[in-house]
């Protein structure tokens, strides 16, 4: 009985460690890894030169940065590529 009180007592202290003790590295890899897996909620928005908005999309979207531009499967499945002045922002 008091050997199984042990244990559970480790398992939460380590859990709790896991938790609260990450530090930044290890938070931003766990965000890839979600980015990679699922995707994240963001919004991608194309200005143009005046820095009007050309477009908006809005979704869960993995982006990969390609040189000078960035790619995305939308909501349609459709791949779109961007370059210019391009703001991906985190919802």
């Amino acid at each position: 009985m008091i050997r199984n009180w042990k244990l559970q007592v480790l398992i939460l202290v380590i859990f709790l460690l896991t938790i609260f003790g990450c530090t930044e590295k290890q938070r931003k890899e766990l965000k890839h890894f979600k980015s990679d897996i699922i995707g994240l909620k963001r919004e991608v928005i194309l200005y143009d030169a005046n820095g009007h908005v050309i477009r908006k999309w809005r979704g869960r979207f993995k982006i990969e940065i390609n040189g000078a531009f960035i790619s995305f499967i939308d909501d349609n499945g459709k791949e779109v590529k961007l370059s210019g002045t391009i703001i991906v922002q985190e919802l």
